[in-house]
């Protein structure tokens, strides 16, 4: 029978807009359903590739969508695997890969090995770099495979810490399990007790799957500094989860010595007429002890490091991507106006750094400047191969245009402001006539 409260309601942190257009989560009432888990993951993702931009997504977010992640899996765990006071030897099945996967997973039975641990985490790192090709990569398995390396994980450490029951909810009225705010380290494994009735609610780098991930490789391969950099950084990531690892079990180890030094304080504080037979024992305890902490934090110490060196590659990446952006941007402003025949509509055909041009995006409502020219009556001159020509632009479109271009700053308040700040209309008309002008000129 399984502990699982079926009445358990998961709420997600709230998203920025953009990680909603992703898939915008929704509060989740019992087992997760696989649509539910995919949109995860797949927000997951997207949120690991902005965490280091200012204002787009903070390291705290990538935390609490990692505990969301964490909770819906301890969800589908509990209600497959019910915990009973004598533990069994479980049969975990892991999901079929396809056939460009190279690792070959076998079912685990019972306490998995490091080794078998270590085999599924590769498979899970192997198969999420595959998630910039469509064609290769399918959500169905990515979650499959994010959630079977979660239940050898659960199993391992339930096996190691002893655990014969698995507490739950006492049925009820439903309660809310919200994600936790404080920000997690690079340690994979370590649990917590979250609340009264000991629901498992802390972050696992290994088990959310999409804590620590190799970068997007450039679709120029020929670019080899920007290769190796994302190599270097993958190698740094591997090596702070070892140091997390070893930090773990000094910790582990001091809490033991911790304890033992307790007992020995209250035993050693009994009236005797005889000298204490524990005293020396102790200090060599509380001096082990000293030793242990002191090799923790250099372990820490060592993994802040690596984290520093780890985004140094990653940040040098997203530089090299931008600059490509804007040249490949400039190519096709050079395109449209090499053409001998452009008139106004040749405005139509610019694209801004998405990629966009005026009628296909949201930013401006899928209008082009064609059907904004023939709706109004303000001129906005635009110089087309050498001569000068008229659009029809109001002041009320100039922020979305600007915004649209990459060129709102200091003519808004902000980007998705509706209107230019009040007096700016005519210097806000003027910036966007030069801009085009130098695009088609």
């Amino acid at each position: 029978m399984t502990n699982y409260p079926p009445g358990q309601i998961y709420s997600p942190p709230e998203l920025p807009s953009y990680l909603k257009n992703i898939c915008d989560l929704k509060e989740i009432v019992g087992v997760p359903n696989d649509e539910e888990m995919f949109g995860i993951h797949a927000v997951i993702r997207m949120a690991q590739r902005f965490v280091d931009i200012p204002d787009i997504c903070t390291p705290e977010l990538l935390s609490r969508l990692s505990e969301h992640l964490f909770s819906a899996q301890m969800a589908r765990y509990r209600s497959q695997y019910p915990c009973s006071i004598f533990r069994t030897d479980t049969i975990y099945t892991p999901p079929v890969l396809p056939a460009h996967v190279s690792s070959n997973l076998e079912p685990v039975s019972g306490t998995p090995s490091s080794e078998q641990i270590a085999k599924v985490q590769e498979a899970v790192r192997l198969y999420q770099r595959l998630a910039e090709i469509p064609t290769m990569f399918d959500p169905q398995v990515n979650a499959d495979l994010s959630q079977h390396f979660f239940n050898i994980q659960m199993e391992a450490y339930l096996r190691h810490n002893s655990t014969v029951t698995c507490p739950g909810p006492v049925p009820g009225e439903p309660r809310i399990a919200k994600p936790a705010s404080r920000t997690p380290g690079l340690l994979d494994g370590l649990f917590s007790k979250k609340d009264h009735h000991a629901n498992v609610a802390s972050n696992n780098a290994g088990t959310g799957a999409d804590s620590i991930q190799s970068h997007e490789h450039s679709q120029i391969a020929e670019d080899a500094d920007i290769r190796d950099a994302v190599e270097r950084s993958n190698r740094l990531a591997e090596q702070a989860n070892q140091l997390a690892e070893r930090s773990n079990l000094l910790i582990e180890r001091s809490n033991e010595i911790a304890e033992r030094a307790n007992q020995l304080v209250e035993r050693s504080s009994q009236p005797s007429k005889q000298p204490n037979p524990f005293a020396e024992r102790f200090a060599e305890l509380y001096e082990q002890l000293n030793k242990h902490f002191e090799a923790s934090n250099q372990h820490h110490q060592r993994s802040n490091s690596l984290a520093k060196e780890f985004m140094e590659p990653v940040l040098k990446f997203g530089d090299v991507l931008k600059n490509i952006n804007k040249v490949l941007v400039g190519i096709q402003h050079a395109i449209v106006r090499v053409y001998k025949g452009n008139t106004t509509h040749a405005v139509d055909c610019l694209v801004n750094e998405r990629g966009e041009t005026p009628s296909s995006s949201k930013k401006t409502e899928l209008k082009s400047f064609a059907w904004i020219s023939s709706r109004y009556k303000t001129a906005l001159p635009v110089v087309v191969g050498g001569t000068s020509l008229d659009l029809f632009v109001p002041d009320g479109w100039l922020a979305t245009l600007l915004s649209f271009y990459g060129i709102w700053e200091g003519m808004c308040e902000k980007e998705t402001s509706p209107r230019v700040k009040e007096g700016k209309e005519k210097e806000a008309r003027e910036r966007l006539s030069r801009y085009l002008s130098s695009c088609l000129g």
